[in-house]
């Protein structure tokens, strides 16, 4: 039964209105004053010691020159600051940002607790962010290059495997997940046209654009031409985000509205008084996915010659970019169509709106193209864990023709976008964000107070473990706890009735 309280329903309308009206501009102003502010001196690692000076730490030697001036920093190629934001911005929204609404409505279909996630939005954001610049400054204090090395130098060499495997599985699941959007987006667009039988059938559809068009991507020579079709995802992504919310704001999808009627049950409006704490954790999980980019952060760091000042800059801005995206899209998404949201929220949307048909076809677009990067990575990641090196073509295109029938075929069976993105995001996402990371700066730092206790008494500066290094304790446990924890309830929430 549909339950109206319009003081409770004030709140979040008014909230996402203000965000629509000063995203844009909040988001030029903090990438100004992240980029062009006056230069401070380079954000330290962590506070290991109140009486060690920033030289105690076992910093990889640099140049003074190497750093160019404010107004002169440049991206490898000639590309200027502002598009080093921009790339950034690129590498943490994805398609991950369409499942959040689905994420709130598996707690709740009250449309009050919106201001409590977007708080969790917010929250994820500033850890994440903060374990992103933590492995850029690990790796400029040991010169590491790769998520791998800066591991190997602090932690040790002999489980380097661990995080690398990790970050494997996670491109993984993301082939997985591009896939099922694949095969959902083709059946909705299928339908808009008037395809009926067979040429509307997910089953049918799914595999046949697979062989037709994914695979001969998948199996080029030289992926650098795709490298351009990243744009027409964030193109996509921002697309959607004014779409939903002009579906919201112009209530095309109120009870009674031609697009309501043309809708099945299943994807209609439902708001009401319930919520399920424990059940938010799923959405925790998924912004674990929304915000992750971390093993790309010492190639970031290296584009900023290793300035950990500018590189502190560029992290802000990026993250607090993707933020704004997030929860845009998260609240246009659930005030819209509440505790029905879905797992894919263009999946609630009517075949027959024109413009879910430009956001579904957008998608499609920048999906199937992005899928050969995507696989990629993996692909990379995967012959590196195996120590393989120089493969030849015939194992490069044996690892993908198995790649893409596995994802396509785990996408065939496993049509919940919401359950992939909430379980990977809390049992791998969490590994990747919170736990590899804070291991990582504690290694180092007690690797410092080792160095100090090595030196004669005369010599030593009393470099002890800080506060920030505790602090990071405790993100190695708030990470084996959302893993644990978040990863358990997505899965009983998705496959049995105990938390019901």
């Amino acid at each position: 039964e549909e339950v109206k309280c319009e003081s409770c329903a004030d709140i979040p309308v008014m909230m996402l209105r203000s965000a629509v009206r000063l995203a844009c501009l909040a988001a030029a102003v903090s990438s100004a004053a992240a980029l062009h502010a006056p230069r401070a001196s380079p954000a330290p690692l962590g506070r290991i010691s109140n009486a060690a000076p920033r030289t105690s730490l076992p910093l990889a030697s640099t140049s003074p020159s190497a750093t160019p001036p404010r107004d002169a920093l440049r991206l490898k190629g000639g590309a200027d600051a502002n598009t080093l934001v921009f790339s950034l911005f690129k590498a943490i929204v994805g398609s991950g940002v369409l499942c959040l609404s689905g994420g709130m409505a598996a707690f709740t279909n009250n449309n009050a607790m919106l201001l409590p996630s977007v708080a969790l939005a917010f929250v994820s954001m500033i850890l994440s962010a903060y374990s992103y610049y933590s492995v850029g400054a690990t790796c400029a204090a040991t010169g590491a290059s790769t998520y791998k090395e800066a591991w190997s130098a602090t932690v040790g060499p002999s489980t380097a495997w661990i995080p690398s495997l990790a970050i494997v599985s996670q491109t993984a699941v993301a082939t997985i997940c591009y896939s099922i959007i694949i095969g959902d987006v083709l059946r909705d667009v299928a339908s808009a046209f008037g395809a009926t039988g067979a040429l509307a059938n997910r089953d049918v559809l799914l595999p046949s654009v697979a062989a037709v068009v994914i695979l001969p991507l998948c199996l080029l020579r030289d992926f650098s031409l795709l490298a351009y079709t990243s744009m027409f995802g964030v193109a996509g992504v921002l697309y959607c985000t004014l779409f939903m919310v002009y579906r919201k704001f112009s209530g095309s999808y109120d009870k009674g509205t031609e697009l309501y009627e043309s809708l099945k049950a299943a994807q209609r409006p439902s708001f009401g008084s319930s919520a399920t704490p424990l059940k938010a954790l799923i959405l925790v999980a998924m912004f674990n996915t929304a915000y992750m980019a971390h093993y790309d952060a010492p190639k970031f760091l290296a584009m900023v010659s290793n300035n950990l000042s500018e590189f502190s800059k560029l992290t802000k801005a990026g993250f607090f970019g993707a933020f704004l995206i997030s929860a845009i899209i998260m609240a246009s998404g659930f005030l819209t169509f509440g505790g029905s949201s879905m797992g894919l929220i263009l999946n609630n949307y009517a075949s027959s709106d024109t413009l879910a048909l430009l956001a579904r076809c957008g998608m499609l677009a920048s999906i199937v193209f992005g899928f050969p990067l995507v696989f990629s990575g993996f692909r990379t990641g995967a012959l590196s864990l195996l120590d393989i090196k120089n493969p030849s073509q015939a194992t490069l295109d044996t690892i993908a023709v198995c790649t893409v029938s596995i994802a396509i075929g785990i996408a065939l069976k496993m049509s919940d976008l919401g359950f992939a993105a909430s379980f990977s995001g809390a049992l791998l996402g969490s590994a990747i964000i919170y736990i590899f990371p804070a291991m990582m700066h504690v290694a180092l730092a007690k690797k410092a107070v080792e160095a100090d206790h090595q030196l004669k008494p005369k010599k030593r500066k009393g470099v002890v473990l800080g506060k920030e290094a505790f602090m990071n304790y405790g993100i190695m446990a708030l990470g084996v706890a959302l893993a644990g924890i978040g990863a358990s309830v997505s899965y009983l929430q998705s496959f049995t009735n105990i938390l019901d």
